[in-house]
């Protein structure tokens, strides 16, 4: 899992180069793994992704990983440098730590203690079990894999059902459970577990008190994401009037004119910051979220490793 201190002093794309360092070297990513797009990488983060570019290319220039036109950047077979490299890098390291504890206050006793307990603490994180969460849409992935990594504090991996094929590597990946039959292949070595997620009621609510002559507005993060929710919003709403739908994945030009033309917009979690400059436009508009069930978090807890 990939953790940004936003109060440290040390820069974002350092803090990252150097957890990224760790995830190679301790075969998370393994060789020949192409990593998150810089995009996907920086919108589970929080930063930009030319931020997670410059941490990405300074990966590249230290031969972890290599740069792949329209692949993104793939890990290369980890060479530790050589042995005395290696121990006047880390005396440099250990140096600086050293001086930063003291700085701090902190006794030998303490500065013994705390090495011990980290140590500890490594030990565990040496492997992380490979966690995949899939969808029929993107967003549906990106947003369940969000709620699970806060939820249990481990790297998830979000994905679509067809994207699955590059995931074979998986122990466990998470799908709706009407998809389970049709993935049970293509993780061979990983569990497959059912995963349920609901609409918010604000929204669904909302919607069901459109007249039919009404006209409902639909923005979306990306364009595999609107058939889906479409469905679902009729099929819970039992709503027939007509729906005018877009994605924002190319840009905000079509929001303004969607909105005026609605009587109720929703739009998903990952389209919020696009559309948040048009909302004044808008008679009613609600955010659509999508959440996983309380049911499933408290069944997950139970059946994934601590």
């Amino acid at each position: 899992m990939i953790l940004i201190d936003r109060t440290s002093d040390i820069p974002i794309h350092v803090q990252l180069v150097s957890r990224l360092r760790f995830l190679i070297a301790n075969g998370h990513f393994r060789s020949g793994e192409i990593l998150p797009s810089t995009r996907k990488m920086g919108d589970q983060l929080g930063v930009s992704f030319h931020t997670v570019r410059k941490a990405y290319t300074a990966l590249e220039h230290d031969k972890l990983v290599e740069s792949r036109p329209g692949s993104g950047f793939r890990v290369l077979d980890y060479r530790p440098p050589s042995k005395s490299d290696r121990m006047e890098q880390g005396a440099a390291i250990v140096h600086d730590t050293l001086e930063r504890l003291l700085g701090l206050g902190l006794d030998e006793q303490e500065i013994e203690y705390l090495i011990q307990e980290q140590s500890s603490l490594l030990e565990t994180e040496e492997y992380q079990h490979k966690i995949v969460v899939a969808g029929s849409y993107k967003e549906w992935g990106d947003r369940c894999a969000e709620q699970l990594m806060a939820f249990f504090q481990k790297e998830v991996i979000p994905s679509t059902l067809a994207e699955l094929v590059h995931h074979a590597d998986s122990d466990i990946v998470l799908v709706p459970f009407e998809n389970i039959r049709g993935v049970l292949g293509l993780a061979p070595g990983g569990d497959v577990i059912g995963l349920q997620t609901e609409l918010c009621g604000e929204a669904l609510g909302l919607v069901s008190r459109l007249l039919e002559r009404e006209t409902l507005g639909l923005v979306t993060r990306y364009p595999d994401a609107i058939e889906a929710l479409t469905s679902e919003l009729r099929y819970r709403t039992r709503f027939s009037g007509q729906v005018l739908a877009i994605s924002v994945q190319d840009g905000d030009s079509h929001v303004a004119p969607l909105i005026r033309q609605c009587e109720l917009v929703l739009y998903t979690t990952g389209a919020r910051r696009k559309v948040k400059p048009f909302l004044t436009y808008a008679r009613k508009h609600a955010e659509l979220k999508i959440d996983v069930t309380r049911a499933s978090l408290d069944r997950l807890r139970k059946l994934i490793p601590a």
